[in-house]
């Protein structure tokens, strides 16, 4: 159960990061019926810092993965990786289920979006 929250916060962390709606719409796709999500300033700022921390994470992980060439050492990076991830949604003050909800609302809404963007800017 963790390791399918673990997958869905990397996707997601990955749409967001590069602005694709196609694995967004995937996940849609697989829920019945897509949820409202009231997303509060506070939980959008708690989301806000997960995702500043996944994508250091990820760049970290990236670079360490580029000189590995044993399989089976770059799955124990993949894997140190979503749990440094998970650790930095919970630390947020989310659990996984939580930050993929607002991920989605975030997808699902402009406004929200702006929301973010001015929160991440305002962060640098």
């Amino acid at each position: 159960m963790k390791i399918r929250h673990t997958f869905m916060l990397i996707a997601f962390s990955l749409a967001l990061i590069f602005g694709g709606h196609a694995l967004a719409q995937d996940y849609q796709m697989q829920q019945q019926q897509p949820e409202t999500v009231d997303v509060s300033e506070q939980q959008l700022q708690q989301f806000a810092d997960a995702q500043v921390q996944i994508s250091e994470i990820q760049q970290d992980f990236a670079g360490r993965l580029q000189n590995v060439e044993d399989p089976e050492k770059a799955h124990e990076l993949q894997i140190e990786a979503n749990e440094k991830m998970t650790d930095a949604v919970e630390d947020a003050g989310l659990n996984v289920q939580s930050f993929n909800e607002i991920a989605m609302a975030i997808q699902n809404d402009p406004e929200l979006q702006q929301r973010l963007t001015t929160m991440l800017q305002n962060q640098h």
